[in-house]
């Protein structure tokens, strides 16, 4: 059995999984950041409310002047002697009254909507600057996320090939029993003997292990303590 080509093939697929979980890592990194997203709707709901006091404004406006030529008519009427009766006299005078008041305050929302639309409009500048400047930076860590991205993607598909020649390499009863231990040994079916210990549970080996790993000739041998298959270069 080529147990050397096992834990090269080993190395192979740990990188595939460092490579898949970093394109995962990334995938997450790529959503746009809450930051930015509650900027945005404060600069969409501030833009809102600027064309409602608009609006609430124009409309103040308009009603002022319609107001203030009912008000002109009527005082022309009550100056000019054509009414002469005096409860029509009284009446008009009461109506002069009335949209004088009803005047001063549409006057008053017109005034207060402006000073509001003032208010808002200082504050939708400052907001879009936040804005402007939360996007530079998104897009700028985003262009670099994507970058790091393809790299990856191609770095595992390089992988995926040598994966493939490998395994043709191969022999069926190895990678068969290289599959049965990553399954049951945590993804880690091959540990490289280091300074006399197994790397993957890094208890010592007896020596006669050591170097039965060291001189068997294809046949796997295996940790004592967590059963892997140990390659002695």
């Amino acid at each position: 059995m080529d147990i050397a080509g096992l834990y090269e093939l080993q190395k192979i697929d740990l990188n595939m999984d460092k490579a898949r979980r970093r394109v995962a890592q990334i995938r997450r990194k790529l959503e746009e950041p809450e930051e930015l997203k509650q900027v945005r709707n404060t600069v969409a709901t501030l833009r809102s409310e600027l064309e409602r006091l608009h609006a609430r404004q124009l409309d103040a406006e308009l009603n002022s002047r319609q107001l203030a030529e009912r008000i002109q008519e009527s005082e022309r009427r009550l100056m000019s002697g054509e009414v002469r009766n005096a409860r029509e006299l009284e009446a008009l005078q009461s109506s002069i009254e009335s949209m004088k008041r009803q005047r001063a305050q549409v006057e008053e929302v017109a005034i207060e909507s402006m000073q509001q639309r003032e208010a808002h409009q200082r504050q939708l500048a400052d907001q879009q600057a936040v804005l402007a400047r939360l996007e530079n930076t998104w897009l700028t860590q985003k262009a670099a996320l994507e970058e790091e991205e393809t790299k990856y993607r191609r770095f595992y598909a390089q992988l995926k090939q040598q994966r493939q020649r490998l395994s043709e390499r191969l022999s069926a009863d190895a990678l068969s029993l290289y599959a049965q231990l990553v399954e049951r040994k945590a993804g880690i079916a091959v540990a490289a003997v280091q300074n006399g210990a197994c790397s993957a549970c890094n208890m010592a080996l007896p020596t006669g292990v050591v170097s039965h790993a060291r001189t068997a000739a294809g046949a796997p041998v295996f940790c004592p303590s967590c059963g892997r298959i140990l390659f002695a270069a």
